[in-house]
C-alpha cells in the first residue's frame, strides 16, 4: 500500500510544505528477512547494510564499540593519570556511538528514513562534528599516553594500559577519517551530486 506525501503547514506562508520521500531501494531485493520460502519481519530493512552508506555506518559502529571497550576496560583505572584527555575521548566515543546506533536503527527499521535523514543537514553536521571531535580528542589522548603512560611501560613490560590506549587513540584517528568521509558523502547527497 503506497502512502501519499507528508504535508506540513508552515506558520509564516500559510501554504502547505510538501515533503516527498523517495523510497530507498536496493538491488538486493525487498525488506525483511528471507526464511526458506517466505519473508519474515518485513519492517526490518537489512539490505541497507549491503549498501556503501550502510557499510560505513556499520564500520563506525564496530570501531566505536572497540574504542569504548578498550577505554573502559584498560583506561578507566588510569583515568586520573591521563587527566582530562581520557575524559574528552570517552565522552566523544560515547556520544558518537549513541548517535550512530540511533541512525543505524532508524535506517534498518524504516526504508524511507535514510533518504529523509540524508536529505537533511543532520548527517552532514553530525559526521563533520564527529570527525573534528575524534581527531582532536585522539590527538589529545595520544599526547597524554606518550607523556604519562609510556614511562611506566618502559619500566614494566606487562603494563597493558599503554598498548591498549595506543590502540584506542589510533582507532579514534581512523574513526575521525571514516566520519570525515561519511560527512563528505552526506554533503554530496545533500547537494544532489552523485557520490564516489
Amino acid at each position: 500500500m503506497r502512502q501519499g506525501p507528508s504535508v506540513g503547514y508552515s506558520a509564516g506562508a500559510g501554504r502547505p510544505h510538501v515533503i516527498q520521500p523517495t523510497a530507498y531501494r536496493s538491488a538486493a531485493g525487498g525488506p525483511g528477512v528471507k526464511c526458506c520460502c517466505c519473508t519474515c519481519c518485513t519492517c526490518v530493512n537489512l539490505n541497507f547494510l549491503r549498501t556503501k552508506p550502510g557499510m560505513i555506518k556499520a564500520a563506525e559502529l564496530i570501531l566505536s564499540s572497540i574504542c569504548l571497550t578498550l577505554v573502559l576496560d584498560f583506561g578507566l583505572p588510569y583515568s586520573s593519570t591521563m587527566g582530562e584527555a581520557f575524559t574528552v575521548f570517552l565522552v566523544t566515543t560515547c556520544a558518537c556511538l549513541l548517535v550512530v546506533c540511533l541512525l543505524l536503527f532508524c535506517y534498518i527499521i524504516s526504508a524511507n528514513s535514510f533518504n529523509l535523514i540524508r536529505s537533511s543537514v543532520l548527517e552532514t553536521v553530525f559526521n563533520s562534528l564527529a570527525c573534528a571531535l575524534y581527531l582532536t580528542s585522539s590527538s589529545y589522548l595520544s599526547f597524554a599516553v606518550f607523556t604519562w603512560l609510556k614511562p611506566g611501560y618502559l619500566i614494566l613490560p606487562q603494563y597493558a594500559v599503554y598498548p591498549a590506549m595506543s590502540a584506542a587513540y589510533i582507532l579514534g584517528l581512523v574513526l575521525g577519517i571514516v566520519h570525515g568521509a561519511d560527512a563528505w558523502i552526506s554533503y554530496k547527497h545533500l547537494t544532489g551530486r552523485p557520490s564516489m
